[in-house]
């Protein structure tokens, strides 16, 4: 846990161990391994490089071709799952993948596998497999990722009571279109992530309080404590909304006023700067705001200097110009981006 400045315990779910992460096909991590294939490397532990080769399914795929990127979380599972002499390498890449997040302050490992098959059974094969992979090698708890009840229900189940000291995984996310997922947290025990989806993405700050106060007033009905909840107003992109980040701040202040200290309020906080230049300056900027709203829990990649971003310099050229455009004053960035283009940010 990271105290952000101010003095507020700040809870990281790390957020890089999902099946949608991709990295450059030709890069710091993808490459071409000593043995001619195409794969993903990372340190071997003793000054050397591991590589995880790509499975067929991955290599062949038109994304793979068009996009160089690879889903390297989803190549090290599918390697995993099938089994045989990569099996290995793909438990120890998560594994230092893992470690990599816990170094950098995780409280929580998300693990996501939704995209690794259309098909049920393969997701809940990918998350015992995942949940096996990282659980005995991590000092800190899980966070079941995903939108079925029985993916989250599979992955718990896959959990072993003495991993991480005893410390209970959380759930992420249950949602008023999802009550069985508050029963199955009920009958757990477990934390979870209160998300304000619905039919529909939120539209505006009202909107995300009504939401909220919905989805804890169902939590609450089942005698789940608000110190276990972890509600997430959401953050959508200020590049398709320009003033969805003012909306989740006043949210989340808001929820804060009316819940108190006890309940945390966590969100996506990277999705906000999603498509625009010096997304890096922009997220850690909106975290700084954010806290000081209330956020007390966040999902984010604890790789990064999150230590940093908890304490910025407020008086900063680059923190004020990021202000004024996630609050809406500077409502399409044209300052910021000016800025960029002019090379003030590092």
């Amino acid at each position: 846990m990271k105290q952000a400045a101010g003095g507020t315990q700040f809870i990281i779910i790390g957020e890089n161990i999902h099946c949608t992460r991709v990295v450059k096909r030709e890069g710091v991590r993808g490459g071409v391994a000593p043995d001619g294939r195409p794969g993903v490397r990372f340190p071997d532990g003793d000054g050397g490089e591991a590589w995880v080769p790509l499975p067929e399914s991955i290599i062949e795929s038109k994304e793979f071709a068009d996009s160089g990127r690879i889903k390297h979380v989803m190549a090290a599972v599918r390697q995993g799952l099938a089994g045989g002499s990569e099996a290995d390498v793909a438990a120890r890449y998560v594994a230092w993948m893992a470690q990599r997040q816990i170094d950098g302050g995780a409280d929580y490992l998300d693990l996501n596998v939704d995209e690794i098959s259309p098909d049920m059974e393969g997701r809940l094969e990918a998350m015992q497999w995942l949940v096996a992979a990282v659980g005995p090698v991590s000092s800190v708890p899980l966070a079941i990722d995903s939108p079925d009840a029985a993916v989250l229900e599979a992955g718990l189940d896959a959990v072993d009571a003495g991993w991480a000291d005893g410390a209970v995984p959380m759930v992420n996310s249950a949602s008023t279109e999802r009550p069985e997922v508050l029963e199955l947290v009920r009958d757990r025990g477990t934390p979870v992530v209160l998300s304000c989806t619905g039919a529909s993405m939120p539209t505006g700050t009202q909107d995300r309080i009504e939401r909220a106060e919905e989805i804890i007033g169902m939590a609450t009905d089942l005698d789940l404590p608000l110190g276990s909840l972890h509600v997430d107003p959401l953050v959508i992109p200020i590049g398709v909304d320009p003033m969805a980040g003012g909306a989740f701040m006043d949210a989340v202040s808001t929820i804060r006023e009316r819940f108190g200290d006890e309940i945390h309020i966590t969100g996506g906080v990277s999705n906000i700067s999603f498509g625009l230049p010096a997304r890096r300056v922009i997220t850690d900027v909106f975290l700084d705001m954010c806290v000081q709203a209330g956020l007390d829990s966040g999902i984010i990649d604890p790789v990064a200097d999150v230590a940093a971003a908890l304490d910025p310099d407020r008086e900063s050229e680059a923190y004020t110009l990021a202000a004024a455009m996630l609050t809406g004053e500077d409502a399409f960035g044209m300052q910021f981006i000016e800025a960029f283009r002019a090379g003030k940010f590092s």
